[in-house]
């Protein structure tokens, strides 16, 4: 009776976007392909390979959560990869799947440790080694922050515009303005400055189909309102508004005082002029008092209905008045 083969998949990964990496990905590759299908014990149960993705959680690694996920239908008996590094940085996750598929009977396979998981050995290696592949990870994360740092002392830094309306980044990294975008930002400020609320801005632009930041045609008026607290709009730029608290799941927080902050002044051309950024600011600040001051949660609501919403304020109590309507047998008034 012949012996049933054992369906071998593979899993490689690299964690940037560097020429050589790239390569090193397409090497894996094939590499596995030939090394599978050349063993008459294995038959080829696919190759997962996940390219610019980091080790230190799973969340975004696509391959690698597709291949678990087939671990668990069945397709798969042995997985092979290069190394724990490659397989997981994080020692909790790396574990937590290992004695996952070692219960579904599926052993993995780490070459550069030569730790083979259904080995009765092989968890007791694998916790020590996948600790330090962990502390690696985390002295890289140190390094590369600081490294970053150091360049914000300078003023050297590279700014991302895929959620940046107004401004496209050269091949340096720094901001150029996009004048057709630039227009949509003037519009926005200028109508914040004629009393129109960041609600409204967003529900005039949608009836307009105005082109958002990522080319469609709904806003946000959260979106707005940063829009308008953005000191870059001005030509100056405020680095580390925040930063990463846990170098595993990468969460960042706003930086309250945390951390260092670094302010440049005239860092890139404006969209708007100092003066007017300014104006913003303490038109901001005005409708923040005025809503605390009368006790009211909007500074205005519904403005094309009822253009005097938290407009009219009580000489007695200082409230605003608001508008309340009756049924009467033809209908609401």
């Amino acid at each position: 009776m012949q012996k049933k083969k054992l369906r071998v998949a593979a899993y490689c990964r690299v964690s940037t976007d560097q020429e050589e990496q790239l390569l090193s990905h397409d090497n894996q590759v094939r590499f596995y392909t030939e090394s599978i299908n050349s063993n008459p014990e294995y038959e080829c149960a696919g190759i997962y390979a996940d390219e610019r993705i980091s080790g230190t959680n799973t969340k975004k690694r696509d391959e690698f959560n597709r291949m678990i996920m087939d671990c668990r239908a069945g397709k798969i008996d042995r997985i092979i990869t290069k190394s724990i590094s490659r397989f997981a940085r994080n020692t909790l996750d790396c574990l937590n799947y290992v004695r996952e598929l070692k219960g579904l009977g599926i052993g993995v396979i780490f070459e550069k440790e030569a730790i083979d998981t259904l080995d009765a050995k092989g968890e007791v290696l694998l916790t020590i080694l996948s600790s330090l592949a962990q502390d690696e990870s985390r002295n890289i994360s140190e390094n590369s922050t600081w490294g970053i740092r150091k360049r914000f002392e300078i003023g050297q830094h590279k700014m991302s515009t895929k959620r940046f309306l107004g401004y496209d980044a050269d091949e340096n990294g720094k901001l150029v303005v996009n004048k057709q975008q630039a227009k949509i930002v003037k519009r926005i400020f200028m109508e914040f400055l004629w009393g129109k609320t960041t609600d409204y801005i967003k529900r005039i632009f949608e009836r307009e189909g105005v082109i958002n930041w990522d080319g469609g045609t709904k806003w946000q008026s959260t979106t707005i309102g940063s829009m308008l607290e953005n000191e870059k709009y001005k030509g100056d730029t405020l680095l580390q508004k925040s930063y990463t608290v846990d170098f595993l799941t990468k969460k960042r927080v706003q930086n309250e005082g945390e951390i260092q902050q670094y302010y440049i002044e005239d860092d890139h051309e404006a969209i708007i002029e100092p003066w007017i950024w300014e104006c913003v600011q303490l038109e901001m600040k005005r409708r923040e008092m005025y809503l605390e001051e009368h006790n009211i949660t909007r500074f205005s609501q519904n403005t094309e209905e009822n253009p005097f919403s938290s407009k009219i304020i009580c000489g007695e109590c200082n409230r605003a008045f608001a508008r309340k309507g009756w049924r009467t047998p033809s209908g609401i008034r």
